[in-house]
């Protein structure tokens, strides 16, 4: 069965054909964007939407938003260049939520230093400080 372009497919459905034109054009405007974006950037930030020529982007969180808020009249210049209708820029904070959790912090010493710790431990007089390098040392060794 040979291969539909799936712009196709979706021009064909009824109630999705009005949003193809509006959707290709976010769909350009997200690559423009990544392209003209710092990489540091680019992966933290994200279209929106377009309305009445302005550029509605999302940024993970505030220290992004405002660099990108700071750049916006080198950006739009950009885009501009590209031939992008965009007359304005807006940046909104919009975190994502993360399925991954952490990972749980642990620290690693070598057997050299928890030997050493040991060794202080029992110089130590009995203290919360002993027992709690007590305990780090213990966990640590080989």
């Amino acid at each position: 069965m040979p291969t539909k372009n799936p712009y196709a497919f979706l021009d064909q459905a009824e109630g999705i054909a009005p949003l193809m034109p509006q959707a290709r054009r976010l769909i350009e405007l997200r690559r423009i964007l990544a392209s003209v974006l710092p990489e540091s950037l680019a992966g933290w930030s994200s279209i929106a939407n377009v309305k009445q020529g302005k550029l509605i982007v999302f940024a993970v969180n505030g220290a992004v938003a405002t660099k990108l808020r700071l750049m916006s009249p080198a950006l739009l210049k950009q885009l501009s260049q590209r031939g992008t209708e965009v007359t304005g820029l807006e940046v909104r904070v919009q975190p994502t939520v993360s399925s991954t959790q952490l990972p749980e912090k642990s620290a690693k010493i070598s057997s050299m230093a928890a030997a050493n710790l040991a060794n202080l431990c029992e110089q130590l007089p009995d203290s919360e400080l002993k027992s709690v390098v007590s305990q780090f040392a213990r966990r640590h060794r080989p």
